[in-house]
């Protein structure tokens, strides 16, 4: 089941045609749990990815956009894998070839294929790849995404609202650079996010889908959640090395 229409947004065909190069695993084989008994924790982003990454754990198609950096010889990204009943997990670091920007495979041959792959549809499963370590604590996420991209995907936002009764996102990279005192947010361009209703929601329950984008190296994004009318603290990241994607018209 769908949680959201889909709305299409479509990944620049020059990005989708480069061969990606492959980061290197920094632990081998995959560090991945399989634990029935499970309690609500972890991070308020869970996800950021398209659609169509879900599918790639399975046929270890896993991309990330890579993004040069000259002040970096090499980079490291970790790459989280949550379901959403929060059974499947994984956490695995990986460094990022040195050189220019370009899409690149994070191998993933997982262990658990029988009890991952029905996860695979329906929104019950979502990937993370922030910049850093696994320690880092970043709020700099690289988009995920398939390699073989065939047909639009959807770009979204997995959360835990850890409680909160409503959740929103913005696209807000004019405010970012005020501090969280000055900030004066233009609310009327907030857009609500979905709460999932069915099935057991312990690593996030809510989705949101980035209804309009174009981005190039990176957007700035703020999450907004309310309890019952009352302002949760903000939640800022940043989508580095998106891909070129196109909003439809």
């Amino acid at each position: 089941m769908r949680f959201f229409s889909f709305l299409a947004l479509l990944l620049s065909t020059t990005v989708a045609a480069e061969a990606p190069v492959s980061a290197e695993l920094v632990s081998d084989p995959l560090r991945e749990s399989v634990q029935t008994e499970v309690s609500v924790s972890g991070n308020v982003i869970v996800g950021v990815m398209t659609l169509a990454a879900a599918g790639a754990i399975a046929e270890d198609q896993i991309v990330v956009q890579s993004v040069a950096d000259p002040k970096e010889k090499q980079k490291q990204v970790c790459l989280r894998v949550a379901s959403r009943d929060g059974i499947y997990t994984s956490r695995n670091a990986y460094k990022l070839p040195e050189g220019e920007s370009r899409p690149v495979h994070l191998p993933y041959v997982s262990e658990h294929k029988k009890q991952v792959r029905p996860y695979l549809t329906d929104d019950r499963i979502a990937l993370a790849a922030t910049a850093g370590n696994c320690d880092s604590g970043s709020s700099e996420f690289f988009l995920v995404s398939r390699q073989e991209l065939t047909e639009p995907s959807e770009v979204v936002i997995y959360l835990n609202s850890f409680g909160a009764t409503d959740v929103f996102y913005m696209l807000d990279d004019e405010e970012r650079n005020l501090g969280d005192k000055e900030r004066k947010l233009d609310y009327k361009k907030r857009k609500a996010c979905e709460y999932v209703t069915e099935g057991r929601r312990t690593s996030y329950d809510y989705i949101c889908p980035l209804k309009s984008v174009t981005a190039g190296k990176s957007v700035a994004v703020t999450i907004i959640r309310e309890r019952f009318g009352r302002e949760q603290p903000l939640i800022d990241i940043t989508i580095v090395g998106a891909m070129k994607v196109d909003a439809p018209q």
